[in-house]
């Protein structure tokens, strides 16, 4: 699902490690809602954590074409990420403060934080191994008017997805049946995809059978049965 990427460093320093803790690692951004959000970032460790934001906005999202750009200027990207560096003392927590600055967009834009912890003071009368991990927050900011379209076919015994609408679809939770009424921990699982608009997505299927998908729009979800 492309939510959250763990960045690991390995680096000769002393000390229990820092541990870093997010309260979310997905922002949705829409229509009528509030366009601020707050992420608390924890220290679980015992020594101070350091830590450096970088938003980046994404272009041409889920497809071959797709890159980013680091924001350089908020307005123009439209959102703004701050503080883009923080100091947690041990068993402290901080706020990352998320704006949508267009919310009236009349498309949707995709971004990625780099949340990642950096090396502090070292001290050279010791020497250990410190793993630093990091995080990516993924921030959706629909369109202000969603239009979802995803358009599915059955093929044999593969599902053939497209997005034709204006805003990402996520397929989680996917599972086939061998047989009716068969619990859903025997049932062969589906694997996972967010499609963003314009993006396609073909996912074979064990049975010829029935496949069910959760459909998470936004922060709505749905039941979808694909006959």
């Amino acid at each position: 699902m492309g939510a959250v990427a763990v960045f690991v460093c390995a680096l000769f320093n002393v000390g229990a490690a820092a541990s870093m803790v997010l309260s979310n690692v997905i922002v949705h951004f829409e229509p009528g809602a509030p366009a601020r959000q707050d992420i608390d970032i924890q220290n679980s460790g015992e020594e101070p954590l350091y830590v450096e934001i970088k938003p980046h906005q994404v272009f041409d999202a889920g497809s071959p074409n797709e890159h980013r750009e680091l924001i350089r200027d908020p307005r123009s990207a439209g959102l703004l990420v701050t503080p883009n560096r923080l100091v947690i003392a041990p068993g402290a927590r901080k706020r990352l403060r998320v704006v949508n600055l267009k919310p009236n967009d009349t498309s949707e834009r995709v971004y990625r934080i780099a949340v990642t912890p950096v090396v502090g003071e070292l001290n050279a009368n010791q020497s250990g191994l410190k793993v630093l991990i990091g995080y990516e927050v993924l921030v959706l900011a629909q369109p202000q008017t969603p239009q979802p379209e995803l358009f599915a076919q059955r093929i044999g015994q593969s599902l053939h997805f497209e997005n034709r609408g204006n805003t990402n679809v996520l397929l989680r939770e996917g599972h086939q049946c061998e047989q009716d009424a068969q619990p859903l921990d025997q049932c062969e699982p589906l694997a996972s995809k967010r499609l963003y608009p314009g993006n396609r997505w073909q996912v074979a299927l064990p049975y010829d059978r029935p496949a069910q998908f959760q459909l998470g729009i936004g922060t709505q979800h749905q039941t979808r049965v694909y006959k």
